[in-house]
């Protein structure tokens, strides 16, 4: 999933356009195939199969592999083999900067390498050490705006880039985060979690967004903006919030309580202490999560 963090790195150097890089991971996302799709390929998963792996997915933070594996759909060495005939993301995007003329293979090759170095990772796409890289890539991400961010946070970020990609498409682009003290919404679902920490989280996004969001994570098409449009985001925050407290409760025992969604249209939020603003571009518009600590 670093491609994500690669075109935040190439806007970072001024090395694309904005509506470039979007085009490219837009590219990317509609030729890269999923291991789901590369099992049915070759034979070791059927449809049926493959669909029951997805719904997993909604109750446990595991990978599609890590699951097929857990239901003794396919073993340890059928997925490394299929892992092995996926191309890295971040190479895919790098692939369409260049058919499309917006970079040569020699700045490209350039880049590539003073990422992999600056971010000290140099097997990015490695199972292994797939999840620390990532809270590697997150806390760099947000050093620009804070020296110091929560572990616990770290954790809520890491989930909700996966399960971005689960359920709605890997074919986004985190920005830089900001701060700010206040905050007018659009169309917003908002969440407390509560327990030996607390964090409020808030999904906000624009009307036309939404209705995309929606069609995307329902996979039914909206033509406008509605209850279920609106019960579609705060069910994917409700979703994401959930998994998270299951992952804290599992791996540090620490319990914490989910507070019902509320929904906060068109509203001025304040906070005495600073909150964290990131903002998430797809090619359909941004959704703008932001985070009271």
């Amino acid at each position: 999933m670093y491609s994500q963090f690669f075109g935040n790195y190439l806007l970072s150097k001024h090395a694309v356009p904005v509506d470039k890089l979007l085009l490219a991971i837009e590219e990317h996302h509609t030729r890269h195939l999923k291991l789901g799709t590369l099992a049915i390929h070759a034979g070791l998963l059927n449809a049926a199969q493959v669909e029951e792996i997805l719904k997993c997915q909604l109750h446990k933070d595991k990978r599609f592999g890590e699951l097929a594996i857990e239901l003794e759909y396919l073993t340890q060495e059928q997925v490394d083999s299929l892992l092995k005939q996926q191309t890295p993301d971040y190479l895919l995007i790098g692939q369409s900067l260049v058919e499309n003329g917006v970079l040569s293979t020699t700045k490209l090759e350039e880049l590539i390498a003073s990422y992999q170095k600056e971010d000290k990772l140099s097997h990015l796409e490695t199972t292994g050490n797939q999840k620390e890289n990532l809270h590697a890539l997150i806390r760099d991400l947000f050093l620009i705006t804070v020296s110091h961010i929560p572990d616990y946070l770290t954790k809520y970020l890491g989930l909700l880039f996966n399960d971005l990609i689960r359920f709605i498409g890997g074919d986004f682009m985190p920005l830089n985060p900001t701060l700010c003290s206040e905050y007018v919404t659009h169309h917003c679902a908002a969440q407390i979690i509560d327990g030996e920490f607390s964090l409020t989280s808030y999904l906000n996004i624009e009307e036309e967004t939404a209705i995309a969001f929606a069609a995307r994570y329902a996979k039914i098409e909206y033509k406008e903006y509605n209850e279920y449009v609106q019960a579609s985001l705060d069910d994917f925050l409700n979703l994401h919030n959930g998994l998270f407290t299951v992952n804290i409760s599992n791996a540090d025992s620490i319990e914490l309580t989910l507070n019902p969604i509320v929904r906060m249209e068109n509203t001025l939020i304040s906070s005495s202490t600073d909150m964290i603003l990131l903002p998430i571009v797809y090619p359909f518009g941004t959704l703008n999560f932001f985070f009271k600590l």
